[in-house]
């Protein structure tokens, strides 16, 4: 194989070469179609993403994105657990190399009410622990911009978290 072959220069890689997740969610929970086990890849894939921008999950954010997982992707408690913590094992070691891959599965499979959704999701994770950081908030801007979302769908879903945004308090 050479150089160029190694980093897929001009090639779309798939999720499966960069991230494990999606691969190991069909090990995990192989009653699922393929397009159920994408979207909650790439759900639990974001939100590990999101608790990870400040390179520590604390349990209020494992938590949250269980609960999210039960919610959105329609789990079971210890599904949403196995799915998080596979997650954000991911994430840790990837250092959120494959967003671009989770948005691209999402803006295929969501309708825009959605993927607005999502980003709700993903502030309201980012505020479990009482403060919106900078990174985070910039971080699911990126994520909004993967999604096809207009910049005020962007500030509508962080409207939902105002009063945890760490710039807004000084």
């Amino acid at each position: 194989m050479s150089l160029w072959d190694f980093f897929n220069f001009g090639k779309s890689a798939t999720p499966e070469q960069v991230s494990g997740l999606p691969k190991k969610l069909g090990e995990l929970l192989p009653e699922l179609d393929d397009q159920t086990r994408a979207k909650i890849a790439a759900i639990s894939g974001l939100l590990a993403c999101v608790a990870h921008t400040d390179f520590h999950v604390s349990e209020h954010e494992r938590n949250n994105i269980e609960n999210s997982l039960l919610t959105w992707c329609k789990l079971s408690q210890q599904q949403a657990k196995a799915v998080a913590t596979l997650a954000i094992d991911e994430v840790k070691a990837l250092a959120s190399l494959e967003v671009h891959h989770y948005t691209g599965t999402l803006d295929k499979i969501l309708n825009d009410e959605e993927r607005v959704g999502v980003l709700e999701m993903l502030f309201q994770l980012a505020a479990s622990d009482e403060e919106v950081d900078i990174e985070e908030s910039e971080f699911i801007r990126h994520v909004s911009h993967g999604l096809r979302l207009d910049h005020h769908e962007f500030v509508a879903a962080r409207a939902t978290v105002l009063a945890h945004l760490k710039m807004l308090k000084s």
